[in-house]
């Protein structure tokens, strides 16, 4: 009867097994450490796509708020001529012009500032990779400007709609239409005989597009500059 011997197996020595501990370690560490480069470039790019893309916004804001600060200089002594009409006692005087002033005056305002690049970095988490801390405190300063400018405008949009059936119904407003035809052969209807409360009331509704003409405009130029200050900060982070 045969006997099989097991093969002899040498044991390693403990330098061995250290060297092999020592090898996979390193192995492990430098792929944990090469995913981190990997990560890092990779939040690098991400965050310089967000940044390029918020100052393409800042530059289409720019060229807005010059827009609206021109509409805002022209409104402005439209409507200070229409309050002084009515506070004269001469809206019939000359009805195309009291019409024209009303017409030009009641034209409605709504803010188009873009926020999406902002939003779509806040959302996607795109902030918490942007480490210079007085571009971000700068950045939550323009924002809260846009949102308070828009809010502000709502809240006066919403007074506008809830004086206007009361207003509209002292004006002669039916008549209007032949300034926007230019028909000038159709007449207009002269504003009836006002008692100082409806007097009042028309003072009051067109004081408050006055004042709203005359607060948007300093808002967009403070807006305007923050916008300007931004692109600068941009520019030198994106190196432009």
């Amino acid at each position: 009867m045969e006997v099989h011997h097991h093969p002899h197996v040498e044991k390693k020595r403990f330098k061995e097994y250290f060297l092999e501990f020592l090898m996979i370690f390193l192995a492990v560490t430098l792929g944990f450490f090469a995913e981190n480069v990997r990560e890092h470039f990779d939040e690098e790019k991400t965050t310089k796509q967000y940044l390029e893309d918020f100052r393409q916004e800042l530059l289409h804001n720019k060229n807005l708020y010059h827009s609206y600060d021109s509409f805002f200089a022209l409104k402005i002594p439209v409507t200070d001529s229409l309050i002084k009409i009515f506070t004269n006692k001469k809206e019939n005087d000359d009805l195309r012009t009291s019409a024209r002033l009303i017409l030009d005056t009641r034209r409605v305002f709504v803010s188009t500032i873009s926020k999406a690049a902002y939003e779509q970095m806040v959302n996607s988490g795109g902030l918490k990779y942007i480490h210079d801390a007085a571009f971000r405190d700068s950045l939550t300063i323009y924002e809260g400007g846009i949102y308070d400018f828009q809010k502000y405008n709502e809240i006066v949009d919403d007074y506008r709609s809830d004086a206007f059936p009361d207003v509209s119904s002292i004006e002669p407003l039916y008549s209007m239409s032949s300034l926007v035809t230019d028909d000038t052969n159709e007449a207009i209807a002269p504003f009836p005989e006002l008692t100082q409360k409806e007097r009042t009331e028309i003072l009051n509704f067109y004081s408050i597009y006055l004042v709203r003409y005359i607060s948007d405009k300093n808002i967009a130029h403070r807006l305007n500059k923050m916008n300007d200050e931004l692109i600068k900060m941009l520019d030198s982070m994106l190196n432009k």
